[in-house]
């Protein structure tokens, strides 16, 4: 089923470069590597990271989404 599966960005663990993307079952997802894997950019192996693929790009649209800060106004003394 289509909505078992989960698509793993392999990034670079150096410049944070897409280097690859596989997907596994939800069942068997883990983030956590302690791999090398080859970054053409930096041309040399480099510590793994795996993430979900498009959750970065979902979590700048929800903050994008935030209402923007406003200071904070204090209350004028009035003269008695």
């Amino acid at each position: 089923m289509p909505g078992d599966q989960v698509t793993v960005d392999q990034l670079c663990g150096k410049c944070g470069s897409r280097v690859s993307a596989f997907t596994v079952k939800k069942d068997n997802l883990m983030l956590t590597s302690r791999e090398q894997i080859w970054c053409p950019s930096c041309g040399e192996n480099t510590p793994e990271i795996r993430d979900i693929s498009g959750r970065r790009e979902s979590i700048t649209r929800e903050q994008s989404s935030y209402p923007k800060p406003e200071p904070a106004s204090l209350p004028r003394k009035t003269s008695a």
